[in-house]
């Protein structure tokens, strides 16, 4: 539902009713119209590649999700640049109905639903007057579009549903709209908040019928390779069930994508680099977003990349030994997250520097530095989803250069890292147009393992739950997954490298925390698990301001002020 979009071609249809019919009466023969289109499967494809695209719209993947996004609200992400107030706030958990980058994400992902209730009229209309084998592909095309339908609904009922629902509470809350028809005339487009369960129940409800049409498809054509499989839908649905609390369909889902996939977890020198456009769709991609370079446009909707990576990009040391920006980079990694891995040796730079400069650096905390990383007594992730400044290097123009203190980061004694995931690796993001083209592993294997081990703990086996947290864990440390070793946790309250009360004894969380940090999962974790407090106690504060979360609010974002002027029956979120 593109409210705005809708409402915007409602204004456009009445002036031209108005319009004198000679003007207005032109016969186009090159222009697509709704009286002959879609009429072939070849015309449904073409709309299930638009439904696909607007994944990484602006609003979407394209650059909002994350750094406009969840990397605020759970804090992986601290500010570099200052300039915006709403930068600020979404990061102290302080967003308004106003804020520029939820009006961002909010229609574009009713863009996706809309596109996908259009591709799912037109498949209606075709199915009418098609032959058998038609008939089949475009069964296949209708699963695709529920699901992608469903995988629209599922941030929209995230982002702006008023309560995940916990312990059996919170699915009377306020949901988002339910649309499942494209909106005709300004009357259609006012339509009420459903349930949050009604959300979820939608949701479900899609997949369930993706799942009937897909069944186990796999796809092998190179040009096919972005399509969700079967084993996707299975996997999407076991994550939901997680996620509303049924343990039972839960379990049955995840096991059913474990045992039946052939899906398997990636070497750790695999791991480490299939964020950054290398090794895509391997054996552990469960459901993939493909992106490629565009050097024809960047950071625009028509983009076949993703911007994501310029807000993110790394600081390097330039020729005079100060830290350079390799793209726009606004955000880095918090310094309570490299706590967190368990990295504990000091700065680089000696109490008492004035000036980020790698002439300043301490020569003996790169030494322990280097030792750590050899020796893993830090974990090996923070080097995956981390660069390390003054240790770690980028390439610019061809050419090496060393991570730098982050630019505009005044305080010197700060850890100031770069991020590393969804980064190019081979250049700046400049030198790819602002369009980083690396995929994004949206599910793989190791989620479906840890979902699968919390659905155990809720059902009665602790002790296969444990060792389904050890395999991820045993990756990250480049053992073999299957095997004990010496880096396994004994207990489910066993202790973890973070220093904090909140994930200190709880493998489950840290390793969810920890293997997929920089991959957007943490806020909707942190949301479902209510641990909203104990997070901002734990971060303090961003470059900004003190974090402020209210556990009656702050769970769910904001509706849009223009969404709430353009439908009479919005209601917002409680405290906005």
């Amino acid at each position: 539902m593109n409210i705005f979009f809708k409402l915007s071609l409602f204004a456009l249809l009445v002036g031209l009713a108005s319009c004198k019919d000679s003007f207005v009466n032109v016969d186009n023969p090159t222009a697509i119209s709704t009286a002959n289109y879609p009429a072939t499967v070849a015309d449904l494809e073409q709309l299930l590649t638009g439904v696909y695209g607007t994944q990484h719209a602006t609003g979407i993947f394209g650059r909002a999700m994350g750094p406009y996004s969840t990397y605020l609200w759970d804090h992986t992400t601290d500010l570099s640049w200052q300039g915006s107030p709403n930068w600020i706030q979404m990061g102290q958990n302080n967003a308004l109905p106003s804020d520029a980058f939820l009006l961002q994400i909010w229609p574009d992902l009713w863009r996706g639903v809309q596109r996908s209730n259009t591709l799912l009229a037109g498949v209606d209309r075709v199915s009418k007057n098609a032959s058998a084998t038609d008939l089949v592909a475009i069964n296949l095309i209708k699963g695709q579009a529920l699901y992608l339908r469903a995988w629209y609904y599922y941030y929209l009922t995230t982002f702006w549903g008023e309560s995940f629902i916990v312990g059996g509470a919170g699915g009377d809350k306020m949901g988002v709209p339910i649309v499942t028809t494209v909106a005709d005339n300004l009357a259609a487009t006012q339509i009420a908040r459903s349930t949050v369960k009604q959300n979820w129940d939608f949701i479900i409800s899609d997949l369930k019928a993706a799942e009937t049409l897909l069944g186990t498809q796999t796809w092998t054509a190179a040009t096919d390779k972005h399509k969700v499989t079967g084993w996707g839908v299975k996997g999407f649905l076991g994550k939901v069930y997680v996620f509303t609390e049924d343990w039972t369909n839960a379990k049955t889902y995840l096991s059913s994508v474990i045992t039946g996939s052939g899906k398997s977890l990636v070497s750790f020198d695999i791991y480490k680099t299939m964020f950054n456009g290398q090794n895509e769709f391997n054996s552990e991609s469960v459901v993939e977003l493909n992106l490629n370079v565009d050097l024809t446009y960047g950071g625009v909707d028509l983009s076949m990349g993703s911007m994501m990576g310029t807000l993110l990009a790394p600081s390097y040391v330039g020729d005079t030994g100060t830290p350079i920006a390799s793209a726009w980079s606004n955000v880095f990694p918090h310094a309570k997250n490299i706590a967190r891995f368990g990295f504990n040796l000091g700065h680089y730079f000696p109490t008492g520097t004035t000036s980020a400069n790698i002439a300043n650096v301490d020569k003996s905390y790169i030494t322990k530095s280097v030792a750590a990383r050899a020796n893993k007594t830090v974990d090996p992730r923070l080097w995956v989803a981390c660069f390390q400044p003054y240790v770690d290097s980028m390439v610019v123009a061809g050419v090496k250069k060393p991570i730098s203190h982050y630019l505009d980061v005044t305080e010197i004694d700060m850890e100031a890292w770069s991020f590393r995931k969804y980064i190019n690796l081979a250049g700046t993001e400049l030198e790819v147009n602002r369009a980083n083209g690396s995929n994004i592993l949206w599910l793989r294997l190791a989620d479906i393992y840890l979902l699968y081990a919390e659905t155990l703990t809720h059902t009665g086996d602790n002790a296969t739950a444990l060792e389904y947290i050890n395999k991820v864990h045993r990756r990250a440390y480049g053992l073999p997954v299957d095997s004990p070793s010496a880096v396994d946790y004994k207990s489910l309250t066993d202790a973890t490298k973070a220093p904090d009360d909140g994930l200190k004894s709880n493998p489950l969380r840290y390793e969810r925390w920890a293997e997929f940090f920089g991959e957007f999962n943490w806020w909707a974790d942190v949301c479902r698990w209510k641990i909203g407090p104990a997070e901002a106690a734990y971060y303090q504060k961003i470059r900004g301001g003190t974090i402020q979360f209210d556990p009656a609010t702050d769970y769910a974002q904001p509706i849009p002020i223009n969404e709430i002027t353009a439908n009479a029956n919005m209601k917002q979120n409680p405290g906005y």
